[in-house]
Protein backbone atom coordinates (compact mmCIF):
# COMPACT_ATOMS: atom_id res chain seq x y z
CA UNK A 1 0.00 0.00 0.00
CA UNK A 2 1.29 3.48 -0.81
CA UNK A 3 2.22 5.87 1.97
CA UNK A 4 -0.07 8.89 2.42
CA UNK A 5 1.06 12.04 0.67
CA UNK A 6 1.46 15.09 2.88
CA UNK A 7 1.02 18.52 1.38
CA UNK A 8 1.58 21.92 2.91
CA UNK A 9 -1.33 24.34 2.70
CA UNK A 10 -0.51 28.01 2.81
CA UNK A 11 -3.29 29.57 4.90
CA UNK A 12 -2.08 33.11 4.22
CA UNK A 13 -3.62 33.05 0.76
CA UNK A 14 -7.12 32.41 2.09
CA UNK A 15 -9.48 35.37 2.45
CA UNK A 16 -10.32 36.04 6.06
CA UNK A 17 -13.84 37.29 5.31
CA UNK A 18 -16.57 34.70 5.04
CA UNK A 19 -18.49 34.73 1.78
CA UNK A 20 -22.28 34.58 1.87
CA UNK A 21 -23.95 33.33 -1.21
CA UNK A 22 -27.70 33.34 -1.63
CA UNK A 23 -29.33 30.31 -3.18
CA UNK A 24 -32.81 30.67 -4.62
CA UNK A 25 -35.42 28.55 -2.90
CA UNK A 26 -36.25 25.21 -4.46
CA UNK A 27 -39.57 25.07 -6.29
CA UNK A 28 -42.31 23.42 -4.36
CA UNK A 29 -43.27 20.08 -5.72
CA UNK A 30 -46.90 19.22 -5.63
CA UNK A 31 -47.40 15.82 -4.29
CA UNK A 32 -49.05 13.55 -6.79
CA UNK A 33 -52.09 11.78 -5.47
CA UNK A 34 -51.34 8.32 -4.26
CA UNK A 35 -51.83 5.87 -7.10
CA UNK A 36 -53.56 2.66 -6.51
CA UNK A 37 -51.73 -0.35 -7.83
CA UNK A 38 -53.13 -1.54 -11.13
CA UNK A 39 -55.30 -4.62 -10.87
CA UNK A 40 -53.54 -7.80 -11.93
CA UNK A 41 -54.53 -8.94 -15.34
CA UNK A 42 -55.15 -12.52 -16.21
CA UNK A 43 -52.46 -13.98 -18.45
CA UNK A 44 -53.28 -13.72 -22.13
CA UNK A 45 -52.09 -17.20 -22.92
CA UNK A 46 -53.67 -19.58 -20.52
CA UNK A 47 -51.80 -22.51 -22.03
CA UNK A 48 -48.49 -20.90 -21.12
CA UNK A 49 -49.72 -20.34 -17.60
CA UNK A 50 -50.61 -24.03 -17.32
CA UNK A 51 -47.27 -25.18 -18.67
CA UNK A 52 -45.42 -22.82 -16.36
CA UNK A 53 -47.16 -24.36 -13.35
CA UNK A 54 -46.16 -27.89 -14.40
CA UNK A 55 -43.20 -29.61 -12.92
CA UNK A 56 -40.18 -30.16 -15.17
CA UNK A 57 -40.86 -33.90 -15.29
CA UNK A 58 -44.39 -33.39 -16.59
CA UNK A 59 -43.14 -30.85 -19.16
CA UNK A 60 -40.51 -33.30 -20.36
CA UNK A 61 -43.10 -36.07 -20.68
CA UNK A 62 -45.38 -33.78 -22.68
CA UNK A 63 -42.52 -32.84 -25.01
CA UNK A 64 -41.62 -36.50 -25.57
CA UNK A 65 -45.24 -37.42 -26.22
CA UNK A 66 -45.66 -34.52 -28.65
CA UNK A 67 -42.44 -35.45 -30.45
CA UNK A 68 -43.53 -39.07 -30.80
CA UNK A 69 -46.95 -38.01 -32.06
CA UNK A 70 -45.47 -35.60 -34.62
CA UNK A 71 -43.00 -38.26 -35.77
CA UNK A 72 -45.80 -40.78 -36.20
CA UNK A 73 -47.90 -38.32 -38.21
CA UNK A 74 -44.94 -37.50 -40.48
CA UNK A 75 -44.16 -41.21 -40.96
CA UNK A 76 -47.76 -42.03 -41.86
CA UNK A 77 -47.87 -39.05 -44.24
CA UNK A 78 -44.75 -40.20 -46.06
CA UNK A 79 -46.06 -43.76 -46.19
CA UNK A 80 -49.39 -42.57 -47.60
CA UNK A 81 -47.75 -40.41 -50.25
CA UNK A 82 -45.55 -43.37 -51.21
CA UNK A 83 -48.57 -45.63 -51.58
CA UNK A 84 -50.37 -43.07 -53.71
CA UNK A 85 -47.32 -42.63 -55.92
CA UNK A 86 -47.00 -46.39 -56.27
CA UNK A 87 -50.67 -46.66 -57.23
CA UNK A 88 -50.17 -44.16 -60.04
CA UNK A 89 -46.92 -45.66 -61.33
CA UNK A 90 -47.35 -49.25 -60.27
CA UNK A 91 -45.34 -52.22 -61.47
CA UNK A 92 -47.60 -52.71 -64.44
CA UNK A 93 -46.05 -54.34 -67.46
CA UNK A 94 -47.62 -54.57 -70.91
CA UNK A 95 -49.99 -57.51 -71.46
CA UNK A 96 -48.90 -58.12 -75.03
CA UNK A 97 -45.81 -60.21 -75.62
CA UNK A 98 -43.39 -60.49 -78.49
CA UNK A 99 -40.30 -62.50 -79.35
CA UNK A 100 -37.03 -60.56 -79.56
CA UNK A 101 -33.44 -61.65 -80.09
CA UNK A 102 -30.71 -60.56 -77.72
CA UNK A 103 -28.09 -58.46 -79.47
CA UNK A 104 -24.35 -58.73 -78.65
CA UNK A 105 -23.42 -56.91 -75.39
CA UNK A 106 -27.05 -56.52 -74.31
CA UNK A 107 -28.36 -57.34 -70.83
CA UNK A 108 -31.86 -58.23 -69.70
CA UNK A 109 -32.23 -54.64 -68.49
CA UNK A 110 -31.40 -53.32 -71.96
CA UNK A 111 -33.88 -55.78 -73.54
CA UNK A 112 -36.57 -54.64 -71.09
CA UNK A 113 -35.97 -50.96 -71.89
CA UNK A 114 -36.00 -51.67 -75.63
CA UNK A 115 -39.14 -53.80 -75.64
CA UNK A 116 -41.28 -51.80 -73.18
CA UNK A 117 -40.18 -48.15 -73.10
CA UNK A 118 -41.94 -46.02 -70.48
CA UNK A 119 -42.48 -48.96 -68.11
CA UNK A 120 -40.48 -49.89 -65.03
CA UNK A 121 -37.52 -51.92 -66.35
CA UNK A 122 -37.22 -53.86 -63.07
CA UNK A 123 -40.81 -55.13 -63.35
CA UNK A 124 -40.32 -55.95 -67.04
CA UNK A 125 -37.13 -57.92 -66.27
CA UNK A 126 -39.04 -59.85 -63.59
CA UNK A 127 -41.76 -60.66 -66.14
CA UNK A 128 -39.13 -61.79 -68.68
CA UNK A 129 -37.77 -64.17 -66.01
CA UNK A 130 -41.28 -65.59 -65.50
CA UNK A 131 -42.09 -65.92 -69.21
CA UNK A 132 -38.83 -67.61 -70.20
CA UNK A 133 -38.10 -69.48 -66.95
CA UNK A 134 -34.61 -68.00 -66.73
CA UNK A 135 -32.76 -68.84 -63.51
CA UNK A 136 -30.05 -66.12 -63.60
CA UNK A 137 -29.46 -62.82 -65.31
CA UNK A 138 -27.18 -64.19 -68.00
CA UNK A 139 -28.41 -64.23 -71.58
CA UNK A 140 -26.54 -65.09 -74.76
CA UNK A 141 -26.26 -62.99 -77.88
CA UNK A 142 -28.78 -64.22 -80.47
CA UNK A 143 -30.98 -65.91 -77.84
CA UNK A 144 -34.73 -65.61 -78.48
CA UNK A 145 -36.76 -64.28 -75.57
CA UNK A 146 -40.46 -63.83 -75.08
CA UNK A 147 -40.86 -60.33 -73.59
CA UNK A 148 -43.68 -57.93 -72.68
CA UNK A 149 -44.09 -55.58 -75.61
CA UNK A 150 -45.40 -52.04 -75.79
CA UNK A 151 -45.42 -50.27 -79.17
Amino acid sequence: MAAPVRTKIDLSQLDARPVLRLVPPLPEIEEAPARRPAPRRAPRHRARARVATCTPVIRRRRRVAASVLIGLVVFLGVLGVGMLADAFVGDAVPDRTAVVWVEPGETLWDVAERSAPGYDPGAVVQRIHELNEIAGNGVLAGQALQVPFAP
